[in-house]
């Protein structure tokens, strides 16, 4: 007997947008039910409370670090110059993008027909 692999033999659809996806295809875990994986476009991950929601908390945790290490001296003598007004948010920024690209790597998934 001839059973389907689930994995190859059906055609994955995006849980965001129903598009039915490529060969090169994103998984998370389904935030309501244990142990279920949900399929996603990079365009749909990328906009994935889940995703943003994870990396925002590694921002303000590493970024907090970050800025205290860095400018916390400046910050704490009340000496502010004008460079902090991008080095800030910058400071935020990278860890969110680093924390994003992370998950997307690790999510990355390719068919092999």
């Amino acid at each position: 007997m001839n059973v389907p692999d689930t994995n190859t033999d059906i055609e994955k659809t995006c849980c965001q947008c129903h598009k039915v996806l490529g060969s090169s295809y994103y998984v998370s875990m389904n935030s309501k039910h244990s142990g279920v994986e949900d399929f996603h476009h990079l365009g749909c991950i990328l906009i994935s409370s889940t995703l943003v929601k994870k990396s925002l908390k590694a921002s303000v945790v590493v970024g907090t670090l970050l800025l205290a290490l860095n400018q916390g001296d400046f910050i704490l003598s009340g000496e502010l110059y004008k460079a902090m007004i991008w080095k800030i948010p910058l400071t935020y920024l990278v860890p969110f993008c680093v924390s994003s690209w992370g998950s997307i790597t690790n999510a990355k998934r390719i068919n092999v027909f």
